[in-house]
C-alpha cells in the first residue's frame, strides 16, 4: 500500500510524531512494504531523518512572514511550482490521501487559498479528480466558526471514503455534515500503538530516573495574562516539590519557534523555571535539547509520574508504563476523558499537582487492549484497496 499523507508533522510536535509512528507500525506488521510519503512545511527537517518515509513541500510558505498578502505556495506571480508536480505525480500514484492526524479542520487564516481548511479540501478535490480514496485518520472534530469554514469543512467531510475519530463527540460533529453515518469509525488515538520497544536509551540524562516530570504550552496561555499563568504554576509547583523528595524535571514535547515562541515547549518552559524561587531551582532539571520521539519515550520511562497538558504526552507516558496526569484546560484535552477510563488521572488546570495512585498492571492491561484495538486500521485500509467505496 502507498500512502500519501498531510497533516501537522512538520512542526517539530512529537505528539504528531507518535501518531505517524502508530500507523506506520499498524501498517508495515501487516505489509512491510508499504510506502508513506509526507507533506511537510520543511521536508528536510528531524520528521524525514527519523522514519523511513519521504517528504515532499507542501503548499504552505516557509515563514507566517513570508506568506503575508500571498495564497498558496506556487500559485502566486513568479512562484517556483515544481513542488506542485510533485505532489500530483505522488497522489496519481498513491492508494490513499490520508488527512491526519489531531484537530485540523479549523478555520484559522480562512481565506480564499490561504488556512488549513482550504489547503485539505483542495487536497480532497485533487484526489476526487484523480479517483484516489480519502481518509481522515485519528482526528478530532470540531464545528469551524464561520459559515465558510463550515461549507469547507462539510466538503472534505462529505468527499471522504472513512472517516476514523478519536471519541464519540467528534462522530457526533461528523453527523451534521454527512448522510452516510457508516463511513466514521471511533477508534482510540493511534499513538496507543506505540510500545516500549519504541523507546531509545542511549544519551538520556540520569537527571530523569525517578523524577516527575512537568510539560506545558506556551499556546494555551495566548489569551491570558502570562504573569497570572506563570504565577499560578509556580506555586503548584512549589506546593508539589515541597510535598515531595522526588526531583523535577520539564520535558519539552513540541520545539517548534518559526513563526513564534509560544509553540515551543522550551520558550513557556524555561519562563516558568526562571520564576521559581533559587531554593527550588536546586531541584528542578531542564534541558535545551530537541529530542527526538523515542528518546522521550526513553525519558518518559525512566520518570515517576509526568503532569503535561498535551495530549499526546499523556499517551506516549501510559504507553510506557509512567503514570501521568493530563492537564485539561481547553477542548482537546478535554475530550480524551470520553476514551481513556482514568478519572483520576484528569485534572483541571487550578487543580494542584498531585500523583495519582497508580496501578502499573491496570495502565498495561489498559493501553494493551486500547493497542489491540487499533489494529482494525489495517483491516479498514484493506477494504478499501479492495474497491470498498465506502467503509460499511
Amino acid at each position: 500500500m502507498r500512502f500519501l499523507i498531510a497533516g501537522g508533522y512538520d512542526t517539530q510536535n512529537l505528539g504528531d510524531y507518535a501518531s505517524f509512528l502508530g500507523l506506520y507500525k499498524i501498517i508495515r506488521s501487516k505489509k512491510p512494504d508499504s510506502e508513506f510519503i509526507v507533506l511537510s512545511r520543511h521536508p528536510n527537517d528531524e520528521f524525514a531523518h527519523q522514519f523511513d518515509v519521504k517528504t515532499l513541500l507542501n503548499l504552505d510558505h516557509s515563514t507566517k512572514k513570508a506568506s503575508v498578502g500571498r495564497i498558496f505556495n506556487g500559485l502566486n506571480e513568479g512562484d517556483k511550482s515544481e513542488h506542485m508536480g510533485r505532489i500530483l505525480r505522488e497522489l496519481s500514484i498513491a492508494d490513499f490521501l490520508v488527512l491526519g492526524n489531531g484537530r485540523l479542520f479549523v478555520d484559522i487564516a480562512l481565506g480564499f487559498m490561504r488556512g488549513p481548511l482550504n489547503y485539505f479540501a483542495l487536497l480532497v478535490v485533487l484526489a476526487r479528480f484523480l479517483n484516489k480514496p480519502i481518509v481522515l485518520s485519528s482526528v478530532t472534530l470540531v464545528h469551524p466558526k464561520t459559515e465558510p469554514g463550515k461549507e469547507l469543512f462539510g466538503l472534505i467531510l462529505r468527499n471522504a471514503n472513512l472517516i476514523v475519530v478519536r471519541e464519540q463527540s467528534s462522530a457526533e460533529v461528523a453527523y451534521q455534515y454527512i448522510k452516510n453515518r457508516s463511513k466514521v469509525k471511533v477508534l482510540p488515538d493511534i499513538a496507543f500503538a506505540i510500545t516500549p520497544e519504541d523507546a531509545e536509551f542511549k544519551n538520556i540524562p540520569s537527571e530523569f530516573d525517578g523524577a516527575i516530570g512537568v510539560n506545558f504550552r506556551g499556546v494555551n496561555y495566548a489569551n491570558m495574562v502570562d504573569s497570572e499563568a506563570e504565577k499560578s504554576i509556580v506555586k503548584r509547583i512549589t506546593r508539589l516539590l515541597d510535598s515531595t523528595e522526588r526531583d523535577l524535571v520539564f520535558c519539552h514535547q513540541c520545539t517548534y519557534g518559526v513563526d513564534s515562541n509560544i509553540t515551543d515547549d522550551r520558550y513557556i518552559n524555561r519562563k516558568i523555571y526562571d520564576c521559581l524561587p533559587v531554593s527550588y531551582k536546586k531541584r528542578c532539571h531542564i534541558f535545551d535539547n530537541k529530542w527526538t520521539l523515542a528518546e522521550t519515550l526513553a525519558q518518559y520511562s525512566k520518570m515517576h509520574y509526568l503532569f503535561t497538558e498535551r495530549r499526546h504526552g499523556f499517551i506516549m507516558s501510559l504507553t510506557q508504563g509512567t503514570g501521568a496526569s493530563l492537564i485539561c484546560n481547553e477542548e482537546n484535552t478535554k475530550a480524551v476523558m470520553e476514551t481513556i477510563p482514568l478519572k483520576k488521572n484528569f485534572i483541571s488546570y487550578s487543580d494542584d499537582f498531585c500523583p495519582a495512585e497508580i496501578d502499573l498492571i491496570e495502565i498495561e492491561k489498559l493501553t494493551g487492549e486500547l493497542r489491540d484495538s487499533l489494529q482494525e486500521y489495517y483491516r479498514l485500509y484493506t477494504s478499501i484497496c479492495h474497491g470498498g467505496e465506502n467503509i460499511g
